[in-house]
């Protein structure tokens, strides 16, 4: 079980510039108990669809038929998708994969080499292209809508190519859709051209998908656990669901960062994991802190404009590049460290140059003593300087603990959301750039926004360089 230690975000620890009083939080716990209430209301009437994925059985049996069906013959997996779509199963694969897992011979994999290109840029998707192997290369294709720019240029690249190379019938059984389960333009090419497909609940936002299809298969494909994973992340919903605030992970995450946030100024939220195997977790928290909670208006229509900016860190890598402001600059920071108490594979320092007082002392002791022992001296750096922190402890990195991790982040953003009163489940400013996009793509119906971006003033040459 995770636990999630608070008391280096508390004025008892790191002092009152930085730190939470207990009057602050006790007051601030009552109103996350009572948000809490209204969203376990909610999903009581289906629309907190998330909450309840952990407990999916049937698109959980399609996503296993599948994958050992196609595990055998598959070479090489590219997941097609961006944002959540490419996020979250790029997270559990880092996770819970070995490192360097594509390097790694077939016959020490438990699976197809795996790819997230989750871009567009010309240059890095045609070198993906180049260095794949079509004998038997699959394509899952991930889009809620059907209709995302970004996936749906990729796949009409890679179905041109594939149907050059292996023809029509054969580039059908090579691509695999998770779409939307009634809707859009993928969901269409499943009934019209007989697609393998898997289904994205209708209440699920991508951000919130790592435990549907979207996750799962690109997870099971690789031979990681997804029975686990939900597991884990079950136990979770089950603390999740108590009203009592101190039982309740993510409703201590989610107030105490309220506070932090709104009190403290600190509107920036820095996740920092101290594993190599978690810095995608940190990568797919950022869209789901950012995307939920950077709103500028409230459910109410007024003008709001809050939300905590999530930035990524690597312990111990940014200890030398970023922990100097963390520790000296703006106070604008909370700390969201990740610990890990049993590593997977360890290795011994070699008492070598035992003579030298610089050197020799780090003889005897183990990796990860050194990675543990750098995680602490931060944590405990920051309280010195009045700078606060939290930290997720995670006995050891399996399925089941990333389950429940991934489960906690999400219920504290729909909680936060709540506090905050706005909309933690939608994305207008994203939908401004992408009908910006569209017109000036060309795509009928979004001619306003073609015409918006040409009558903008033309750039003023004394200020280009």
């Amino acid at each position: 079980m995770i636990r999630l230690d608070v008391h280096n975000l508390m004025a008892e620890s790191i002092g009152p510039r930085g730190g939470l009083t207990e009057e602050s939080l006790d007051r601030c716990s009552r109103k996350a108990q009572e948000r809490h209430r209204w969203l376990m209301e909610l999903r009581d009437r289906g629309k907190l669809a998330f909450f309840d994925l952990p407990e999916q059985r049937e698109e959980l049996e399609k996503v296993m038929e599948l994958a050992q069906r196609l595990r055998p013959q598959c070479t090489d997996l590219v997941v097609l998708g961006i944002g959540g779509s490419s996020l979250g199963p790029k997270a559990l694969h880092s996770a819970l994969n070995p490192p360097f897992y594509n390097l790694l011979g077939r016959g020490e994999r438990n699976g197809p080499r795996i790819f997230f290109p989750d871009n567009v840029d010309p240059e890095g998707f045609a070198g993906l292209l180049h260095i794949l192997d079509w004998s038997g290369v699959y394509f899952n294709v991930i889009s809620k809508s059907g209709s995302t720019a970004e996936t749906i240029s990729q796949y009409l690249i890679v179905r041109g190519m594939l149907e050059e190379r292996l023809g029509r019938e054969e580039a059908v059984r090579r691509l695999i859709l998770t779409t939307d389960p009634e809707k859009g333009f993928l969901r269409e090419l499943i009934r019209s051209e007989g697609f393998q497909g898997l289904e994205i609940p209708p209440g699920v936002g991508g951000r919130f998908s790592v435990l549907t299809p979207v996750g799962l298969f690109p997870a099971a494909m690789t031979g990681i656990s997804v029975e686990e994973v939900l597991e884990g992340a079950r136990e979770m919903a089950v603390r999740c669901r108590d009203e009592r605030f101190w039982e309740n992970p993510a409703m201590v995450h989610a107030a105490t960062h309220y506070l932090m946030a709104t009190e403290k100024g600190r509107n920036i939220c820095v996740m920092m994991p101290y594993s190599d195997a978690l810095y995608d977790v940190a990568d797919w928290f950022r869209q789901l802190w950012a995307e939920s909670l950077g709103k500028r208006f409230d459910t109410q229509g007024r003008e709001v404009e809050v939300g905590q900016t999530p930035v990524k860190a690597l312990g111990t890598t940014d200890q030398h590049s970023q922990v100097q402001l963390y520790l000296e600059g703006p106070h604008d920071k909370v700390i969201d460290f990740i610990r890990v108490e049993r590593y997977r594979e360890d290795l011994e320092i070699p008492g070598l140059h035992g003579d030298v007082e610089s050197v020799g002392y780090l003889g005897g002791h183990r990796l990860s003593e050194l990675i543990q022992a750098e995680g602490a001296a931060t944590e405990i750096a920051l309280a010195n300087r009045g700078r606060p922190s939290c930290t997720f402890l995670l006995p050891q990195i399996d399925p089941k603990s990333v389950g429940e991790l991934l489960f906690l982040l999400e219920y504290s953003t729909a909680i936060s959301g709540a506090l905050y009163r706005i909309n933690p489940f939608d994305q207008p400013g994203v939908e401004e750039g992408k009908h910006l996009t569209y017109g000036i793509m060309g795509r009928a119906g979004y001619e306003e926004k073609r015409k918006e971006v040409e009558e903008r003033p033309s750039v003023n040459p004394k200020y280009v360089v």
